[in-house]
């Protein structure tokens, strides 16, 4: 069985993991004499998952909601369970999203995307002793790539001052792997052994975000994690070249909008940001949380509004960029009182 390819979900757009596109175009158009309504239902959510994947755009996780709203409950199957959690989790509903791999679990105890769903999602709460045990769990299912790759990510958000060994040990991992490594796998690794990078204060962090996105020209969250170095070096011209193409993306367009500043620039971007979010605030529907955090930090310069979204975006994500900016807003509030 092929393993999906997982993405971290530190960009607030990005959802647990990736669907595999194979027979995508298969699937795109059901035969009704061949497949059941809610079949169809399901394929169709699926379909809007992999559309949301490639573009952060909304809309198809309203065009996934729909689908999966239209099968009835006696057709409930370990499929809908596991796209409903892919949608919850893309909606940050991750207690709602657990509750679903539950389900996929007692109907199919060894369903791999499922494990590496219950992996990430609680890697990315900071449930560090959970995400341990769904990484063992994945022993033995498939590539142990993958395992590897989880072992050491854990170890090293766990304990810090073993980054430097854990990047070492996948990386020796994926060495040993070789040639042989599934490709899917070897993107997983690669991400992993990029943010275990950053933790590390490895100067290599960016060369192994730019491989990431060589595999995945589509992946926002390494695009957004090579971009935020990128303007933490202060090339602002490498961040706009990065993000422009990909404006409806809070995250991409608010570094473009902080680096195109610094060029003199953007305030067009900026306007369009500060509606975008003001429009979202009127909805009650802020689901980016950190690029909001982000831009009241650096472009509005409103430390202490920064740090309130800083800390309600670190509630539901503690990743390594979620640290990092509610440190910033933290250093930043306190030198504002």
């Amino acid at each position: 069985m092929t393993g999906p390819v997982v993405v971290h979900p530190n960009s607030d757009e990005q959802i647990v993991f990736t669907f595999s596109k194979q027979n995508a175009a298969d699937t795109a158009v059901i035969n009704s004499f061949e497949s059941t309504a809610a079949e169809q239902h399901i394929a169709r959510a699926k379909q809007a998952l992999l559309g949301f994947q490639a573009s952060a755009n909304p809309r198809f996780l309203g065009d996934a909601q729909r689908e999966l709203a239209g099968v009835a409950e006696v057709d409930y199957s370990a499929d809908f369970y596991l796209y409903r959690a892919s949608l919850r989790q893309s909606l940050h509903q991750f207690s709602q999203a657990s509750a679903d791999l539950d389900l996929v679990a007692q109907m199919q105890p060894d369903n791999f995307q499922a494990q590496m769903m219950r992996f990430t999602i609680a890697f990315v709460i900071g449930d560090y002793s959970a995400a341990e045990l769904a990484c063992e769990k994945l022993q033995g299912l498939n590539n142990d790539l993958y395992v590897a790759a989880c072992r050491q990510h854990v170890r090293a958000a766990q304990r810090p001052s073993e980054a430097e060994s854990a990047y070492l040990d996948l990386k020796s991992a994926m060495a040993s792997a070789g040639a042989l490594a599934d490709r899917q796998a070897l993107a997983w690794a690669a991400g992993s052994l990029a943010d275990i990078a950053e933790r590390a204060g490895r100067d290599d962090a960016a060369q192994l975000w730019q491989w990431v996105l060589s595999m995945n020209a589509n992946d926002a969250y390494a695009r957004a994690r090579l971009a935020a170095l990128k303007l933490a070096a202060e090339d602002y011209a490498a961040v706009i070249a990065l993000t422009a193409d990909h404006l409806t993306v809070d995250s991409l367009a608010v570094l473009n909008a902080i680096a195109a500043r610094h060029q003199g620039d953007g305030e067009a971007l900026i306007s369009q940001l500060r509606e975008r979010f003001s429009e979202a605030l009127w909805r009650g529907e802020v689901l980016h949380k950190r690029a909001y955090a982000q831009f009241l930090l650096d472009i509005d310069d409103r430390p202490r509004a920064a740090l309130t979204w800083a800390e309600r975006n670190w509630q539901d994500q503690r990743e390594w960029p979620d640290a990092q900016l509610l440190a910033r807003a933290q250093r930043a509030a306190g030198a504002d009182l």
